[in-house]
């Protein structure tokens, strides 16, 4: 391998690696902070979906609103009634 291949495949390891530490924190019901996210992929008033590295981050409740978006968190207000994380790629199928 060049060193050329090493430099490109440390930096992709290196992007994919940025978010694998994210944080979630849950005050009461109402409020959902996630830290180190890439992205937000959809949010509604009653589902948020937060792109943190391997994973999806879903945020479900009522009357949810981003009350905070920074360019690697984000805080969700309103009832939340649960959070779950979905591995990317991860598709869990019903009997």
């Amino acid at each position: 391998m060049s060193a050329s291949n090493t430099k490109l495949s440390f930096v992709g390891k290196l992007k994919d690696l940025a978010h694998l530490s994210s944080f979630v924190t849950i005050q009461n019901n109402s409020t959902v902070l996630v830290e180190n996210c890439s992205r937000v992929c959809e949010c509604s008033d009653i589902m948020a979906k937060v792109c943190a590295g391997n994973y999806y981050i879903e945020i479900w409740g009522k009357d949810l609103k981003m009350s905070e978006y920074t360019q690697d968190s984000i805080s969700i207000d309103g009832v939340i009634d649960s959070v779950k994380l979905i591995m990317k790629g991860f598709s869990a199928k019903e009997n």
